[in-house]
């Protein structure tokens, strides 16, 4: 079990014959799970990060408007980018403050950058 409680393999057996219908049909599984859970979940769910819950209110705007299949498509196309840019961002500033808590490491030197002569004693006799 994963720490969400669903088996790997259960999960890859849905994803897998979820993604083989048409995509109309998908949103009915959808309606279904979205059942399912109102009816038995667990209501510890965690809510979806903010940008999810919008592009999950686009969705359903769009599915109750009965916008087209290609409109439904090209929206949560652009939306899915979206938040994989937003994603980017995300981390970027993950790192960026993990860099401040630790400091920035000094940089490597530069090839063109020759070590010091080595230090040399001179004896006058």
């Amino acid at each position: 079990m994963t720490d969400d409680g669903m088996n790997e393999i259960l999960k890859k057996q849905l994803w897998r014959k979820v993604e083989a219908l048409p995509e109309e049909k998908q949103y009915e599984v959808m309606d279904f799970v979205n059942f399912l859970s109102s009816e038995y979940a667990d209501r510890r769910t965690p809510r979806p990060a903010a940008f999810q819950q919008f592009a999950e209110t686009v969705q359903r705007q769009l599915r109750r408007s009965r916008a087209s299949a290609n409109t439904m498509k090209g929206t949560m196309k652009v939306l899915g980018q979206a938040d994989r840019v937003l994603d980017s961002f995300r981390e970027a500033g993950r790192e960026f403050l993990a860099e401040l808590e630790v400091g920035t490491p000094e940089p490597p030197p530069k090839k063109d950058d020759k070590p010091p002569a080595p230090e040399r004693e001179i004896i006058v006799e």
